[in-house]
C-alpha cells in the first residue's frame, strides 16, 4: 500500500439493538436501539495500529440491566485486536 493512502480516518455510529450491533450513520436511527456509540477511527500509517475511539452518546431509558445483558451477549461494537487499539468513552 502506498504512503499516499495514509493517514486514514473514518467515523460513524453503531447502535446496540436486540439483534446485535448495527452500523447506521444517518437518521433515522434504529427504533429498537438501546445505545448509540460514536465510532472514530484513525490509522496513521500502514505500520501503525488503528486507533479506535467508541463514545457512548445516547442510552435509552430502559433498564440498564437489559442494556448490560445485550452488551454481554454481543460484546463491543468494535473489538480490540493485535492491529487495533480501542478506547471507550461516555458522554451520557
Amino acid at each position: 500500500m502506498a504512503d499516499r493512502d495514509f493517514p486514514r480516518t473514518e467515523s460513524g455510529y453503531f447502535h446496540l439493538t436486540p439483534q446485535g450491533w448495527v452500523r447506521q450513520d444517518s437518521r433515522p436511527f434504529p427504533e429498537d436501539r438501546c445505545e448509540t456509540w460514536l465510532y472514530e477511527m484513525e490509522w496513521p500509517h500502514e505500520d501503525a495500529k488503528e486507533q479506535v475511539t467508541l463514545t457512548k452518546v445516547w442510552a435509552s431509558s430502559a433498564s440498564e440491566t437489559s442494556n448490560d445483558a445485550l452488551r454481554a451477549r454481543f460484546g463491543d461494537a468494535v473489538a480490540p485486536s493485535p492491529a487495533r487499539n480501542v478506547k471507550l468513552e461516555c458522554r451520557v
